[in-house]
């Protein structure tokens, strides 16, 4: 696709798409696309064909608005399912005139990859966190610089083997290539942080459809990944269960009056609700309704904070906490509720940008933002070179047929992982 890049976010309740261009001028998103998806449960894929029928009704939409074929998709994965691993590569530098090249900048990574990998994990990715010629530490592009010995301090990140496999064949199965893996927690801070607020010390609370997820930035790299088992679908349960009403009705009142605190709301509105075995629909006051929602998002932000405590990590947060995810951030009060429970500063994250309005896309516009930053960290001209990575190589000339492409995605991962 040329400088075209698609992301792919396919969470619990539903698939989105975000196709991107990448040029001189920036990231320029071409359109968009989502679908329901009923094929996972709190982040694992459940079943393999309903995820891949929401992927396919996903970028057929995408392509209905752009008018452009999709052949091939960069995805992302949960921070919880993956493991962070630090090791260090060391080569020697072996070019008469010393001068350190794009090739000296792979083989070096290629070297932090070798350790003892546990038999269950897969690499999806290598991060080097600074490069270090003759002991001068800190340096972030060593390409061009003169030096005898190049080492690279780097963050090696694996995940589950079967998570990882059942991910890539519901998109391997609808015909579509894979370019590429990016772990969820830095497609977010790619749309929701500062550069600042991720030296200072940040989390990103993610209140997803089945899950939460928590991650931690300081220092300008990624230090925790980690979720509760607790999300939007559980406060939509809730009010399910509390008001006596469908499931879908539930979710429907959510959205469309979006309270999370009670002292919000004016005690004297009601609405109706059609309750399960009753004939006629009741009145109920939104301030019944808030309620039970306030009562789960105080729960969700509790646990946490208390995962937060247990792992010494909180004091660290000095730009604070920011709140995202559509399971209960759009809510009025959810902030309000988050900075009660947490004690800390608090905002609402959004993505800014042209063209991207919802939080529904926010994860799939992070994927090919995240993208474009690692391709051009690489020359375009070197693009091997990053193929050589994993960080960004798509496979050319792929063969359609699901059987093919499942063998040729395994050759990819024995390859560059």
């Amino acid at each position: 696709m040329g400088n075209l890049v698609a992301g792919m976010d396919i969470g619990t309740s539903k698939v989105s798409v975000v196709l991107g261009k990448m040029g001189v001028n920036g990231l320029q998103v071409l359109g968009v696309g989502i679908s329901p998806n009923n094929g996972m449960k709190k982040g694992v894929i459940v079943d393999i064909d309903s995820t891949a029928r929401a992927i396919e009704q996903a970028v057929e939409q995408l392509q209905n608005m752009t008018n452009i074929d999709i052949e091939s998709v960069y995805i992302n994965i949960s921070g919880s399912h993956a493991s962070l691993f630090k090791n260090r590569g060391v080569i020697a530098v072996t070019r008469e005139d010393r001068e350190i090249t794009r090739d000296d900048v792979r083989r070096v990574i290629q070297s932090a990859k070798v350790f003892a990998l546990p038999p269950d994990k897969e690499i999806i990715d290598v991060i080097p966190r600074q490069f270090i010629v003759d002991g001068y530490d800190e340096i972030r592009d060593p390409v061009g610089m003169f030096g005898t010995r190049l080492e690279a301090d780097a963050f090696i990140i694996a995940c589950n083997s079967t998570t990882l496999q059942n991910l890539v064949r519901s998109v391997t199965r609808t015909g579509l290539g894979i370019d590429g893996i990016v772990l969820e927690p830095f497609a977010a801070g790619e749309v929701l942080l500062t550069p600042d607020e991720k030296e200072l010390g940040v989390a990103i609370i993610d209140v997803g459809a089945g899950k939460t997820e928590f991650s931690i930035f300081e220092n300008g790299i990624l230090k925790v990944s980690e979720s509760i088992p607790v999300g939007g679908d559980n406060i939509t349960n809730d009010l399910a269960v509390g008001l006596r009403i469908s499931f879908n009705e539930a979710e429907k009142l959510k959205k469309q009056y979006g309270y999370a605190l009670a002292s919000m709301v004016d005690e004297h509105l009601n609405i109706q609700v059609n309750s399960i075995g009753e004939e006629a629909p009741r009145d109920i006051s939104v301030e019944e309704y808030t309620d039970i929602i306030e009562a789960r998002v105080y729960e969700i932000f509790f646990l946490v904070n208390r995962e937060l405590m247990k792992k010494g990590i909180k004091s660290g947060l000095s730009a604070g906490v920011v709140v995202t995810g559509g399971g209960a951030s759009y809510l009025k009060g959810c902030r309000e509720i988050a900075q009660q429970v947490l004690n800390l500063p608090v905002r609402t994250g959004v993505p800014e940008n042209v063209g991207i309005t919802s939080l529904a896309y926010s994860s799939a516009f992070g994927i090919i933002k995240y993208v474009a930053g690692r391709k051009f960290y690489y020359n375009e001209d070197d693009e091997a070179a990053g193929k050589k990575l994993g960080l960004f190589g798509r496979q050319k000339g792929r063969q359609r047929q699901k059987g093919q492409m499942i063998d040729k995605i395994k050759d990819f991962l024995d390859e560059y992982f």
